[in-house]
């Protein structure tokens, strides 16, 4: 993958710029449609990280990223001094959990977005393992919630209770996705097999083992660091 200021697939940006922006607002609409507030905070999660992986897919040139990332982030900004939009403030209500503090969830989110830049960066040569790591975030970290809120029964806790029935989801939700990735980028062979179902614990134990919203980067930096190292072999 390229870095050129000169080569600035413009189809692109204007392509996914929208389709943040509307990730960003799905927390308000489903919460509108009387949707419980775990689920609109999820939904927002999935619907940005499957954008993430998508995007990757079609980036050629590392500075389309940058533009796309700036580009949304000054359309945020500007929308949230217009009265009638707010968008940082629909922000911060669609995605707080109970009982969080605003202060928590920046924190959280400009980790995540550390953790984008890096994985972005890092791995700019294996896109198999940018959308490997994002699906992972969205399919695996979603799934787990999707799952365990309602239908966990069986309780454990380190920093913060979770169920087996959620960390099991979190692991076929992994495993989904690099598997997708996998095929993606023609690697689903007999020989990877194995790397998937281990990645997908490694995933599952980082997402099991971190205090809550700070596995938006302990997970996709777990697939994706882990993912690479085991590709080697």
């Amino acid at each position: 993958m390229i870095f050129d200021y000169t080569q600035v697939n413009w189809i692109i940006v204007a392509v996914f710029v929208p389709v943040f922006y509307l990730s960003f607002w799905l927390p308000f609409i489903l919460k509108r449609l009387k949707f419980p507030g775990w689920f609109t905070r999820k939904s927002s999660h999935v619907a940005v990280n499957v954008s993430t992986a998508l995007f990757s897919f079609w980036l050629t040139n590392l500075f389309d990223f940058v533009v796309t990332f700036f580009t949304l982030l000054a359309v945020v900004i500007i929308t949230s001094y217009i009265p009638q939009i707010k968008m940082m403030t629909r922000v911060y209500e669609g995605n707080l959990r109970e009982d969080e503090k605003s202060l928590f969830f920046t924190i959280s989110t400009v980790l995540s977005i550390v953790t984008l830049w890096i994985v972005m960066f890092v791995f700019h040569d294996s896109k198999y393992i940018i959308m490997a790591a994002f699906l992972a975030l969205a399919i695996g970290d979603g799934a787990g919630e999707m799952i365990g809120k309602p239908l966990g029964r069986i309780k454990y806790k380190v920093f913060v209770e979770k169920s087996l029935e959620g960390s099991i989801a979190v692991f076929v939700g992994i495993v989904v996705s690099i598997v997708i990735s996998f095929a993606v980028y023609d690697l689903l062979t007999i020989s990877n097999i194995w790397k998937i179902f281990v990645v997908a614990l490694i995933g599952t134990g980082a997402e099991a083992l971190t205090y809550v919203g700070l596995d938006n980067s302990t997970v996709p930096l777990s697939v994706a660091i882990s993912l690479y190292l085991f590709m080697l072999i």
